[in-house]
């Protein structure tokens, strides 16, 4: 017998998809559709945007290599990248971190081999890439956590959330960090690193041949802070030292110079000096408003690859010919 409520549920689920594949594959116009189904005009109209809001419809706009290519080369040449990778903007800000995701899962397809071992930071624009990671090759490669995380986020935001969803989908191992993002100070992020578990998982991420790096932006609304990892009053003294954004929890000026050594210290993961001698760092950001985060991340030198969307290059090469 079904659960109460499955058969309205299936119900509903069966109308929308009808709905959807008139409007967009049978190519009927939404007042065709409202006669046809014996609907009114503006509840074909709902229907459509609750399809797309559920994830019944997708809408994708494929950048064309021609408009790709120049800006890509641009970012290449300006900032002495290895590769930039550019996708075409959305209007919808999951379904433009879905289209960067899905643009470095392409790059991490061609790049990951059986023995190679990845490193992953936390946030919206990494968990994306692992959320669009399914369906790829099986390879025996490991997934390794780059920083703690969060108790206050049930997102899957996390490092460990991630690095475990980006193993499943590659069908490898991850390796968890179970420690928070930050330590109160110095003395107890050395305590936790000098913890068998968590030491040993940054040995492993520090040996990674790739680290997927999301570039936060400073601010007292950042992510940092709605998920506790820093305080407000925190943020206030990063951003009075010149802050703009971070990598793996340590911030750095819009010039790309480390901005506080007394917050990166307290980092329970990899430092800014590890990254360093990582050889494949691919960053992915999406958002536009963190182009002067994006631009300081890129003249810090510790990103290869970046991956974003069109619009959001843009802004980041405008703000650099302003910034000087």
């Amino acid at each position: 017998m079904a659960a109460p409520g499955t058969t309205a549920l299936t119900s509903t689920t069966e109308l929308l998809t009808r709905v959807s594949s008139m409007y967009y594959l049978e190519d009927m116009t939404q007042e065709e559709i409202a006669t046809h189904l014996k609907l009114s005009r503006p509840k074909v109209g709902r229907l459509l945007r609750q399809a797309r809001r559920e994830g019944i419809v997708e809408i994708k706009v494929n950048m064309h290599p021609s408009l790709a290519m120049p800006v890509e080369t641009e970012l290449v040449q300006r900032f002495g990248l290895t590769q930039a990778i550019v996708v075409g903007d959305q209007s919808d800000e999951d379904e433009q971190r879905a289209r960067v995701g899905a643009a470095a899962v392409e790059l991490l397809d061609r790049l990951v081999r059986d023995d190679t071992t990845i490193t992953v930071g936390m946030g919206r624009n990494v968990r994306a890439v692992s959320q669009q990671a399914s369906g790829l090759r099986p390879r025996a490669c490991t997934v390794v956590s780059g920083i703690g995380g969060s108790p206050l986020t049930g997102e899957g935001l996390n490092s460990n959330d991630i690095a475990g969803q980006l193993a499943d989908a590659l069908g490898g191992k991850s390796v968890g960090m179970f420690a928070p993002a930050y330590a109160k100070s110095g003395e107890q992020r050395d305590t936790f690193a000098g913890h068998l578990d968590v030491g040993r998982t940054i040995e492993q991420a520090r040996a990674a041949d790739i680290a997927v790096v999301g570039i936060g932006d400073a601010n007292t609304d950042s992510l940092v802070v709605r998920l506790g990892c820093i305080t407000a009053k925190e943020m206030s003294r990063l951003l009075d030292a010149g802050a703009v954004g971070d990598i793996l929890g340590s911030f750095f000026t819009v010039d790309g110079d480390p901005s506080a050594k007394w917050i990166e210290e307290r980092v329970v993961g990899l430092t800014l000096d590890d990254l360093r001698s990582i050889t494949q760092v691919i960053a992915v950001a999406s958002e536009n408003s963190k182009a002067p985060a994006i631009l300081g991340a890129l003249r810090s030198g510790l990103v290869h690859t970046l991956v974003t969307s069109v619009n959001t290059a843009r802004a980041v090469m405008e703000l650099a010919d302003k910034n000087g």
